[in-house]
């Protein structure tokens, strides 16, 4: 008897050693999300300045903190590829304002009794928010002309799901906020900041 307990403890340590032994699931690779591929739009202004309003809170319910790109990040390398500065000393400046860029976790109901055991259902759901302004300043630092992108996304995560499956949701939802607020602003700026567009 105590031949066979003992060889079930080696059995089980054996086991133990192994799983300790696997590595992590590689990190995937997800795609770049820039605008390169698209003409940038000159601005008859002397400098573009970036403005975070929004302040993340670095806690659930809230998952900026957690994502492969933020929702901001997303905008900075927007600005990055979009917007250029082109105007001489003397010509007014321009401001991106980043008023809000949240993405919240919220947690879904799940059958919980025998017959979930049978089913795999949607666990949790990312809701994300985008919204974006431009403002356009005179010498003197006033506003004279402005404009506003909104965008909202929405993915759901089934029960068990993997870390890079998260990953890639949340970084679908940045790339999907920052796209929908490049294709407004796209025909925001040409119609109603057209005068600075050079």
């Amino acid at each position: 008897m105590t031949v066979r307990i003992s060889h079930l403890a080696m059995a089980f340590l054996a086991a133990l050693s192994l799983a300790a032994c696997e590595s992590p699931p590689a990190a995937q690779k997800l795609s770049d999300i820039g605008f390169a591929d698209k003409r940038p739009i000159q601005l008859n202004v002397a400098s573009l300045e970036i403005v975070p309003e929004y302040q993340p809170p670095g806690r659930k319910p809230n998952v900026e903190h957690l994502m492969p790109v933020s929702p901001e990040g997303a905008t900075v390398r927007w600005v990055k590829d979009r917007l250029k500065p082109m105007g001489g000393a003397g010509s007014g400046s321009a401001r991106v304002v980043i008023r809000d860029a949240r993405v919240v976790e919220v947690p879904l109901k799940t059958d919980t009794g025998f017959a979930g055991l049978f089913k795999q259902e949607q666990a949790e759901r990312y809701d994300g928010a985008l919204d974006v302004a431009i403002e356009i300043k005179d010498q003197r630092g006033f506003t004279i002309a402005d404009v506003v992108a909104r965008a909202t996304r929405t993915r759901t995560i089934p029960e068990g799901a993997s870390l890079n499956e998260r990953d890639r949701a949340m970084h679908e939802i940045s790339e999907a906020l920052i796209r929908d607020v490049d294709g407004q602003m796209d025909g925001l700026i040409r119609t109603y900041l057209a005068k600075w567009v050079m």
